[in-house]
């Protein structure tokens, strides 16, 4: 029996939510019931929660130094406890935000018209910071085999020894897709990168989301003394705490963590932790390891019923198989043979649901779309109803 209630009803009205009152911006119209971005209507952990206000009531909120034994230590313990790695202190440094620390990578490793690579589908974060950066996306996609997704590698290795190629941006475990990287993927990726001088970024924000957590292979493992390689991370995905910037970053390579420490501070002025932040860090990876792992069984049967409720009754137009990692469900509507734009304004227009169209994550139309599984399961029934509902009429006008 679940010590926490990941079913309890929540309320985000008067947060100025993203999920709840941003979908203007990308659906064109307010009031949608949304299943969209990536965070979670699920609460914060009490522990977290209790540890950020304790420092709220200091009342003071100074510079503060993260080079403390209390954060290098929750790290350390929340890395060798959930996945056996054994971090040094001087391996860690704090950073504003993990698409920050990936931003700086791509600028100190490549200029301007350079190609990074990106595994299609990919974080549409990404696709948009590289053109915001202009560099140029290096399209690898993933090879989709029925309901899993393999890595080209005799592509991926054409792509690095490109002379305009100058990093790769891997997402582990994979959003959207939810793939799952073994131990032997991530050590061919490795080589290759080494071997053709490619800079190789490891965005691990889901690293908890992998199910069970065993399985979970972060490139910490693999990575070396002076490896160009960098893993970046956070709370923000785990815990829910989007909306308090900050992350932490590790590599092994004594140049690059210096240098992007002096960038932090001096090039940008971004210096100062956030000292909230910090007390979150510790209260998260030292508490809440029980809270996490029944998350992941909340969001495991969430996951599940998306994939009965589909196989039931939507199995004619819609395909998906539960994956292994994240709260979010990768859907096709291939089968159906409608076209991206015809679903996305039907979910929109019949369905009053807000669901991440498909082609965000890509660079062409891939006639997909992601639903966020992180919320109470009565949620989760009543967005598949609007789905359901959605391509029982748009399939009936198709055969009229």
């Amino acid at each position: 029996m679940s010590t926490f209630d990941f079913n309890r009803q929540t309320t985000r009205e008067g947060t100025y939510s993203v999920q709840y009152e941003g979908t203007e911006k990308l659906f064109g119209t307010d009031g949608l019931e949304p299943f969209w971005i990536a965070d979670m209507d699920i609460e914060t952990p009490e522990a977290v929660s209790d540890a950020m206000k304790k420092r709220i009531d200091n009342g003071i909120f100074g510079y503060t130094k993260w080079q403390n034994p209390k954060f290098y230590g929750a790290v350390k313990g929340w890395w060798h406890e959930r996945f056996g790695i054994t971090l040094q202190d001087e391996e860690i440094h704090y950073a504003p935000s993990v698409m920050f620390t990936i931003g700086e990578v791509v600028r100190q490793f490549s200029e301007e018209g350079d190609g990074v690579i990106l595994t299609m589908p990919s974080y549409n974060a990404f696709i948009g910071m590289l053109k915001g950066n202009g560099r140029k996306i290096v399209d690898c996609p993933l090879i989709r085999n029925q309901h899993t997704y393999e890595f080209d590698f005799d592509q991926f290795e054409a792509l690095c020894r490109r002379e305009d190629v100058k990093a790769y941006i891997h997402c582990s475990p994979h959003n959207p897709t939810g793939k799952v990287w073994t131990r032997e993927e991530l050590a061919k990726i490795r080589d290759i990168c080494l071997r053709t001088d490619v800079f190789l970024i490891s965005d691990e924000i889901h690293m908890d989301f992998v199910r069970p957590k065993g399985r979970f292979v972060s490139m910490v493992e693999l990575m070396e003394e002076g490896d160009p390689i960098l893993v970046t991370t956070g709370l923000g995905k785990t815990f829910n705490l989007a909306s308090i910037p900050h992350s932490y970053f590790i590599t092994r390579n004594r140049h690059l963590r210096l240098k992007i420490g002096r960038n932090i501070a001096s090039k940008y002025g971004m210096g100062a932790a956030n000292s909230v932040a910090l007390e979150a860090v510790h209260a998260a990876y030292t508490e809440c390891g029980p809270w996490v792992d029944e998350l992941n069984s909340h969001i495991e049967e969430n996951l599940q019923l998306v994939e009965d409720y589909i196989a039931e009754h939507m199995s004619e137009w819609l395909d998906f198989k539960k994956p292994d990692a994240t709260y979010l469900a990768w859907i096709s509507f291939e089968k159906s043979g409608l076209e991206d734009e015809e679903v996305h304004k039907a979910l929109i227009d019949i369905g009053g649901i807000a669901v991440s169209p498909g082609h965000i994550y890509d660079v062409k139309e891939n006639q997909h779309f992601r639903f966020n599984v992180a919320s109470s399961r009565y949620r989760i029934e009543d967005g598949l109803e609007r789905i359901h509902r959605t391509f029982k009429k748009i399939m009936k006008s198709t055969v009229q």
